[in-house]
């Protein structure tokens, strides 16, 4: 069962996509609010894969997908935000940085997270 980080600040996102990735056969591994935290977790709980939102206290998660990769280089990151008027520029970003992909908030469903499996 792939094991997974949920790095955003915000708790009722959070409790949510935990719940949708359970359902998608995920084992959400812990939680982060900021990327200084996801960096402990990531060394601790050697998740699979990292969902980091894009608007987050301190660090981003363009910089913190970076910053994921140098502590775990085989760590998979989907970069997310509620923002998709900023899509374009962030999935550019994200791939920049090394994420997987880049997901608008809106668009998670259970068969795109299913399809994070593969």
């Amino acid at each position: 069962m792939p094991r997974v980080l949920i790095v955003d600040d915000q708790p009722a996102f959070c409790q949510g996509l935990r719940d949708l990735l359970t359902r998608a056969g995920f084992d959400v591994v812990g939680e982060a609010m900021d990327i200084q935290e996801a960096e402990a977790l990531v060394r601790t709980v050697q998740p699979d894969l990292a969902v980091v939102d894009v608007i987050l206290p301190g660090v981003n998660g363009i910089e913190g997908t970076r910053r994921l990769l140098a502590v775990a280089p085989d760590l998979r990151v989907i970069v997310v935000s509620a923002h998709r008027d900023r899509a374009d520029l962030f999935q550019a970003a994200a791939r920049e940085a090394g994420a997987e992909a880049f997901v608008s908030k809106d668009d998670l469903d259970i068969d795109l997270v299913r399809s994070w499996r593969a």
